[in-house]
């Protein structure tokens, strides 16, 4: 059955259609982490929705300790991390926002967000397999095309940040739900890693619930049954 474990931040474990998959795999700095880098090692699939250090995380140091994993990410991230970490191309797949790509039965598609970074624009992401949809927003602000991702990719579960200054906090992050229409739950994350984004995820909760959809709040290392 698909489960989705969150390893604290915005560090996710999806196991969907018999695929390990991780995405934003900020682990070794990451105070709240309930597991060691090597968790990561057998990892089928690594997402990184954009370069700041606590997304793009250990995604280095496992593409160069493990030859499992392939990385997604939006090109110009990959040719950064080619040129610069001798990442090879054939242990990535360069894509962008748009449509799916099929990763034997895992499918990815990047999303806008409306963030900063470095090396290429940031993303969300939305991965569909073993018959669940979720979608996992990245560091983002509250932005009109939600309406629009809810409706072309119909989500059953969305992961929003909401710990505020950085990105959306819990109020903004209601209103998303709200445009996003996901069928099952809402989850936050990206808050309470530091005091900077300390939030209470119970208004989340009670915000949600007023909107007329479901959130659930998970400890860093409980997982879910999708």
């Amino acid at each position: 059955m698909p489960q989705l474990r969150w390893l604290g931040h915005a560090a996710v474990e999806l196991n969907v259609a018999g695929k390990k998959v991780i995405i934003d795999p900020f682990i070794k700095d990451n105070p709240s982490a309930p597991v060691k880098v090597d968790y990561a090692y057998d990892a089928d699939v690594l997402v990184v929705t954009h370069d700041h250090y606590d997304h793009l995380g250990d995604a280095v140091e496992i593409m160069k300790n493990s030859t499992r994993p392939l990385l997604v990410a939006t090109y110009d991230l990959e040719l950064y991390l080619n040129e610069e970490h001798k990442i090879p191309w054939e242990r990535m797949v360069p894509i962008n926002v748009g449509g799916y790509v099929n990763l034997d039965g895992v499918k990815v598609a990047l999303t806008q967000a409306v963030h900063s970074s470095r090396y290429s624009d940031p993303t969300g992401v939305v991965i569909s397999g073993g018959g669940v949809t979720v979608y996992h927003a990245g560091d983002t602000g509250l932005f009109e095309g939600m309406k629009t991702i809810g409706d072309v990719f119909s989500p059953d579960y969305v992961l929003l940040p909401i710990g505020g200054r950085f990105t959306m906090d819990p109020a903004q992050a209601s209103i998303a739900v709200e445009m996003l229409r996901p069928k099952k739950a809402a989850i936050p994350i990206h808050y309470n890693t530091w005091d900077l984004i300390k939030v209470d995820a119970k208004e989340f909760e009670e915000l949600v619930r007023k909107r007329g959809f479901k959130a659930i709040v998970l400890s860093p290392g409980q997982s879910l049954e999708l």
